[in-house]
């Protein structure tokens, strides 16, 4: 199974955004979005300068979970509103599953979306998403 990831994180400015990327970011990942897009600049003392990026890939499954482990991250059981041009499913929308970091000094957030066979009824998909959550949450 492949996984499309919609990864961002935002850190203050007194840590290093570097920390916070994918392993292998160069290989794998296209970045779609940097400092220009940093939306917490209104938070006060350390959060006013901080950095912003955002990474989209295509990961198999022994790339996905080094990804999962190294960026600390925890899926949600919350119903999303999916994803919009997820890499792999074309321009439009794709259902995701949200995965958040409990890191006090950063703010990171992934829509995953399982690329699963083609006619996903609604039932299938609420079987991929429940064993994401008992593997990943």
């Amino acid at each position: 199974m492949q996984f499309s990831i919609i990864y961002s994180v935002d850190c203050p400015e007194d840590e290093n955004i570097d920390l916070y990327a994918p392993l292998n970011v160069e290989e794998l990942w296209d970045q779609t979005e940097d400092d220009d897009q940093y939306e917490y600049g209104y938070l006060e003392g350390r959060w006013e300068n901080g950095s912003h990026r955002k990474w989209c890939a295509i990961l198999n499954r022994e790339q996905f979970d080094e990804f999962f482990e190294r960026c600390g991250l925890q899926a949600e059981d919350a119903e999303t509103m999916g994803s919009i041009g997820a890499p792999g499913c074309g321009f439009g929308w794709a259902p995701a599953i949200s995965f958040t970091s409990r890191d006090s000094d950063a703010i990171q957030s992934a829509y995953v979306t399982p690329l699963v066979r083609e006619n996903c009824d609604e039932r299938d998909w609420d079987r991929v998403r429940s064993a994401m959550l008992a593997v990943y949450g």
